[in-house]
């Protein structure tokens, strides 16, 4: 049988599952068991019994709703590849937008004062880097900055530094909570948990069960975090610019506490036309 057939069948019980792109993932997980770039899955290529058997596995575990970013082991952001494990949240398209804005600030003059201060935007930095992906994407756009990446999870640091190595990006990885590791930035971006903790149970099981909590949960309203780095950067880190990926629906009650902390704030967008990001700054 060849991949594209093998594929059809696998979308059909895919699809049947109630699971969304079921073409495109049966078309992956396809590529995938024979390791076929897709000029040779379009070409026909034929899959081997054991190529074959491998599919149908893999099919199986995307059946019992383990995220198809996990079976294939990697997840492509900002047109780089990243490796992926349990220990991070997957990277989304709509985080991309934390990367496009950390590029355009640079290209804006700093305020006045700001650099002698050594609060200009030569320093960046991710607070819960994760997989590494809003950093290690940053840093290859923006070779002159300085590039940092916190996490309070080892483990997740652990994927964030082969994901570092595999692009020979410059970017210092330190473990520790939010931005407590740092003294200075002039750029802080952040996707940080926002859920509201009794909504964790609720989510897709892709998400609820095989991505970790720590990443997920962000208190009674979803907004414990957001207030605690808020309130930092209003107090000490005083930065040119917080930009906080939030939830749907969220984007009204971070701009609010964040003006009621001093911050002249901006919503942008996503794609969808969702209030995606709050960018927040500090006279």
């Amino acid at each position: 049988m060849n991949a594209r057939q093998a594929a059809r069948e696998g979308a059909t019980l895919l699809a049947r599952a109630g699971i969304e792109d079921a073409a495109f993932e049966a078309e992956l997980l396809a590529r995938k068991a024979g390791n076929l770039d897709r000029a040779s899955y379009f070409a026909g290529h034929d899959l081997q019994s054991a190529e074959l058997a491998r599919f149908h596995d893999l099919v199986a575990r995307r059946l019992q709703r383990e995220p198809a970013a996990h079976i294939l082991g990697t997840r492509e952001f900002y047109g780089l590849d990243f490796d992926v494990t349990p220990h991070a949240l997957v990277p989304r398209p709509e985080t991309e937008l934390l990367v496009q804005i950390a590029i355009r600030e640079t290209t804006a003059p700093p305020l006045r004062g700001r650099a002698e201060r050594g609060l200009g935007g030569e320093v960046v930095l991710d607070i819960g880097t994760g997989t590494g992906c809003i950093a290690i994407a940053t840093a290859l756009h923006l070779p002159h900055a300085r590039i940092i990446a916190t996490d309070v999870s080892p483990a997740a640091l652990a994927v964030a530094r082969r994901n570092r190595d595999r692009h020979n990006a410059c970017v210092q990885l330190l473990v520790g909570d939010l931005a407590t590791p740092i003294s200075r930035a002039g750029i802080i971006l952040a996707n940080l948990p926002y859920i509201p903790s009794d909504e964790v149970r609720a989510l897709d099981p892709e998400v609820r069960d095989f991505e970790p909590v720590l990443a997920l949960d962000g208190g009674p309203d979803g907004m414990q975090l957001i207030r605690y780095l808020v309130d930092d950067c209003a107090t000490r880190l005083r930065p040119r610019l917080l930009a906080l990926e939030v939830a749907y629906g969220q984007a009204d009650s971070v701009k609010a506490y964040a003006k009621r902390r001093g911050a002249a704030t901006e919503l942008v967008s996503d794609l969808a036309g969702i209030d995606r990001v709050v960018c927040c700054r500090w006279a």
